[in-house]
């Protein structure tokens, strides 16, 4: 039996309330490990090699006219009156912008696809392909 591929996500959220639906939610499947953080600015003090397979911020965790910047791939939950950052969200890539009120199961379906299309890039330095050798 092959092992499992555990995916790291990392959320940014100082609301314990919403801690405790994401750990529900992404209970559910065990291919996700869940860390929390309460500051965006804290995600810059961690270590470097510390690199999530995912992030889920949410925007009441950011300060206003704050620069958006995310090592890996992110969620961005934001509320409807967070216009600066819908505005600013437009220009990073990687990241998924899911206005509240949301379903948490499309939160969950967001992820998964979030995660398969991270696997599914070539890394940088290597050729596309999947495991072919080189012709010498």
């Amino acid at each position: 039996m092959p092992a499992k591929i555990f995916y790291d996500v990392l959320v940014v959220d100082h609301s314990p309330l919403a801690q405790n639906m994401y750990q529900v939610l992404f209970s559910t499947n065990d291919r996700f490990r869940l860390r929390f953080s309460e500051e965006y600015e804290s995600l810059f003090k961690r270590s470097t090699r510390f690199r999530p397979d995912l992030l889920l911020i949410n925007s009441n965790a950011i300060a206003q006219d704050q620069e958006l910047k995310f090592p890996s791939p992110t969620i961005l939950i934001a509320s409807k009156s967070r216009t600066d950052i819908k505005e600013s969200a437009a220009e990073v890539s990687d990241l998924y912008l899911l206005e509240k009120p949301f379903y948490p199961y499309d939160l969950l379906s967001i992820a998964h696809k979030m995660v398969r299309d991270k696997r599914e890039k070539p890394r940088r330095g290597r050729p596309p392909g999947k495991g072919e050798k080189r012709k010498k």
